[in-house]
């Protein structure tokens, strides 16, 4: 049974853009609000596109980027939390956290095509 989850589980991290289409098809029936599935959609499953685009790093470049990503992301939530606290604004840890996670999925997203395509070219020139 634990095999079966693992093999979904790396399934879904090699492909996450048919995971997104799967939250989004049963949100879609589920919520029947387009917006509402799209944005469940890229709420679960932003994680596997920063885990894929961890891997495709790794596998391109031969190199380990875990700390790299780790590290942008808490860069990157330290500038909101700045630009929170600058702008007079209340610093609020749940609205930054939900506009990282946002802009994780939208960068991450398109990492993971340049990267597809970056293998892919990789790939054929050896």
């Amino acid at each position: 049974m634990l095999d079966i989850i693992v093999y979904v589980l790396s399934f879904f991290i090699t492909i996450p853009l048919l995971a997104s289409f799967l939250v989004y098809i049963i949100s879609m029936i589920r919520e029947r609000n387009k917006l509402k599935a799209f944005h469940s959609a890229v709420n679960w499953t932003t994680i596997l596109y920063i885990i894929a685009v961890t891997i495709m790093l790794g596998i391109i470049f031969d190199r380990s980027f875990v700390g790299v990503v780790l590290i942008f992301l808490l860069i990157s939530l330290s500038l909101i939390i700045f630009i929170q606290w600058r702008t007079g604004r209340d610093v609020q840890f749940k609205k930054a956290a939900k506009l990282l996670w946002r802009i994780s999925f939208l960068l991450f997203f398109i990492l993971y095509g340049c990267l597809m395509i970056a293998g892919i070219i990789k790939y054929l020139a050896t």
